[in-house]
């Protein structure tokens, strides 16, 4: 009996170490707060960015009220001279989001997120737009532990009477909403950008990049004359393809006119028939690049010479706009390379191999 007793008992205590193990150590992949030992165990996180990342000695900071009641809280380091633009919205803490064990996550994060992607941070300059005045006061702390080399935090209270978060991703609210989100990207892309080359794009709630994936796509941009919008595989840990706003047209049919009381056939085709990135980058190296219909704004980076031609997020849908209405698709990022297809520049790509954004398991 004794025998049995113990034998029942070291089988429920590897049961048991195996579950802890799999709900803290997550063998699916290594979660952001699990990247280090004390993280694992809940003795929560170290932000630590490096000896050659240390914050700028000398910086100008203003904090002023613009004319449509909007805060601006701007830092500009001593003889900054940013290439690349990086822009983030933010709603309030909810948007960084959390991870498998409802671990939630801040702006920290997100600027640990920052300090490894192989960038020269005191060549970048961050943009953020937050409706939480919380967040906006924490925002001008957090950014002083990487030495970018211009800050600007925008903050304006959200009036909107949108969908709920969790009802973001509900058909019913997805055209409202998507436009919301063309103003405001358009809203912080217009303030923030000055002199930059670029401009890329991150969702508050993205929590892991591929290793070189943004200097990959600046050096393809660069590289690629046509190559002047670029975004990346976005996925969950149990969703292969989770920005579903990427991707190519297979129809040839779709490319003409499309007649009024045939628009809601058209996108049912369109949904329909529409090629994803996981198919379209199958097969590809890490140096590959192939050519996109529509984007998504998950990770997207922009040449800034678009914007100074004219280009912003389509706050409708302008495919097959006409004098008297709206057109049947292309609203926020989907509508982004239709706009940009006549500017200098103007293609639309996504990286091919293993390169990838991902993003919190919920958010």
């Amino acid at each position: 009996m004794p025998r049995y007793s113990l034998r029942l008992a070291t089988i429920s205590a590897s049961v048991l170490l195996i579950w802890l193990l799999w709900y803290t150590l997550e063998p699916r992949k290594t979660a952001y707060s699990c990247r280090t030992f004390k993280s694992c165990i809940g003795l929560g996180r170290t932000n630590s960015y490096g000896p050659s990342l240390t914050p700028q000695s000398q910086s100008e900071d203003s904090l002023v009220t613009l004319r449509d009641g909007t805060l601006r809280y701007q830092r500009i380091a001593s003889n900054a001279d940013p290439s690349l633009l990086i822009l983030v919205l933010n709603k309030d803490g909810k948007s960084w989001s959390s991870d498998f064990r409802s671990t939630p996550r801040s702006l920290y994060d997100f600027l640990d997120l920052l300090a490894v992607t192989g960038l020269n941070i005191s060549t970048v300059s961050l943009g953020i737009w937050t409706a939480s005045s919380e967040q906006f006061r924490n925002m001008q702390v957090a950014v002083d532990r990487l030495p970018f080399a211009r800050v600007a935090i925008y903050h304006q209270e959200d009036t909107s009477e949108g969908a709920a978060y969790e009802n973001r991703h509900n058909p019913q609210f997805q055209l409202a909403r998507r436009s919301g989100l063309a103003k405001l990207r358009n809203r912080l892309m217009l303030s923030a950008l000055q002199d930059e080359e670029h401009i890329l794009w991150l969702d508050a709630d993205v929590v892991e990049l591929s290793p070189g994936i943004a200097p990959t796509m600046l050096k393809h941009s660069a590289s690629i004359a046509n190559a002047g919008i670029i975004t990346a595989m976005c996925h969950q840990n149990e969703m292969d393809n989770y920005d579903k706003n990427a991707w190519k047209l297979a129809s040839p049919e779709l490319l003409g006119s499309v007649p009024d009381d045939e628009r809601e056939a058209t996108v049912a085709k369109l949904v329909a028939t529409r090629v994803f990135v996981p198919e379209l980058i199958r097969g590809t190296n890490d140096s590959a690049i192939v050519p996109l219909d529509s984007v998504g704004g998950t990770i997207l980076l922009i040449r800034a010479g678009l914007v100074r031609q004219g280009l912003t997020f389509p706050h409708y849908n302008i495919v097959g706009t006409t004098w008297g209405e709206t057109g049947w698709i292309g609203v926020e990022t989907e509508g982004l390379c239709y706009a940009a297809r006549e500017l200098e520049g103007g293609g639309c790509y996504v990286l091919g191999g293993g390169h990838h954004a991902r993003h919190t398991d919920w958010g």
